[in-house]
């Protein structure tokens, strides 16, 4: 009977003070536990990514277009355009221009697929290709690449609410060459020259000496129209006219006026910032140096990793080299 009386007891005590409980300081409701958990719950899911989409790549080596996803393609272009040990904010950066161009060769440009050739459009790797250009490497550069081109995948430059023309290059001249004095056609404000990139200079390749016999100047540069190059080599090429950017804009050329892009086609050099000297001896020899690599529009790779390893955000550099671009 004393035991039955004090578990009694006990009871009793339970159901008063439990209630109290609840009231204590920190102490939560039944319903503010279930809105935590709801709260706890979503900030565990990972945020919405944006849908992957599909692209048509015209592979130049087949002939064959190839349907894939868009965050393949933005692999492969990556890999393919930038080396991969280039510091990440500078992959991301490089996957939105990527990403930026293609929508704009076939949003704006009305084309049915982009070509994985760097002349026309971009260049591209497929996976075995990455493989055999990294080697024992693959895995980290895949992953590096891989985590980039997720990271920033659905953002896109555009200006008048359009995907912009978004041109890059290796290594500019210092400054970006605008895109009106390159290509000709209209001006685009976001691809003015001007640009500074101090990590260019800084570029052991900044400038590159391609040497030329006076027969493979004659051979090279004789196909183009209107060049003669029958008298004296030491008089074959006059004064350059350049940008500000120092690209070469117009240059006489055994009688005839060329282009800078004219002469680089003709020569392979890097760039159409150049200088070109002649030696007079053993027959006579000349030597050409370029300035940076590509055509000096728009972003600049090289300078793109500077700014990242001196503290740039993938925004901040996309914001330096198309300026007045937005990003969405």
């Amino acid at each position: 009977m004393k035991q039955h009386l004090i578990f009694g007891l006990i009871i009793l005590l339970l159901l008063i003070l439990l209630p109290l409980v609840s009231l204590l300081p920190g102490s939560a409701t039944p319903e503010e536990q279930q809105e935590t958990q709801a709260a706890l719950s979503q900030q565990a899911e990972p945020p919405q990514a944006a849908p992957d989409s599909t692209v048509n790549v015209m592979r130049t080596g087949t002939g064959e277009v190839e349907v894939m996803s868009m965050t393949e393609y933005l692999v492969g272009v990556v890999a393919a355009e930038m080396p991969a040990q280039f510091h990440e904010q500078a992959l991301k950066a490089q996957a939105v221009a990527a990403h930026t161009f293609t929508r704009y060769r076939l949003e704006v440009g009305g084309a049915e697929h982009i070509s994985d050739s760097h002349y026309s459009d971009q260049a591209y790797l497929c996976q075995q290709q990455r493989r055999e250009r990294w080697g024992n490497n693959f895995d980290h550069y895949e992953a590096r690449i891989q985590s980039a081109v997720r990271a920033v995948y659905g953002q896109t430059l555009v200006h008048g609410e359009q995907p912009i023309f978004a041109a890059y290059h290796a290594i500019s001249g210092g400054t970006t060459e605008c895109a009106r004095t390159y290509w000709g056609g209209r001006e685009r404000s976001y691809l003015r020259g001007g640009v500074d990139n101090p990590g260019d200079r800084l570029s052991p390749n900044f400038n590159v000496i391609a040497s030329f016999t006076a027969d493979e100047m004659r051979t090279a540069l004789s196909q183009l129209n209107g060049v003669d190059l029958s008298g004296s080599p030491a008089i074959w090429f006059g004064e350059p006219a350049r940008s500000e950017a120092g690209t070469v804009t117009r240059i006489e050329v055994g009688g005839a006026e060329l282009t800078g892009r004219q002469v680089r086609q003709a020569l392979a050099l890097r760039s159409s910032n150049f200088e070109v000297a002649f030696e007079d001896k053993d027959g006579g020899t000349f030597h050409v140096t370029a300035t940076g690599f590509g055509h000096g529009v728009g972003m600049s790779q090289t300078g793109a990793d500077f700014m990242a390893r001196q503290g740039s955000d993938w925004q901040e550099i996309l914001a330096h080299f198309y300026p007045g671009a937005e990003i969405v």
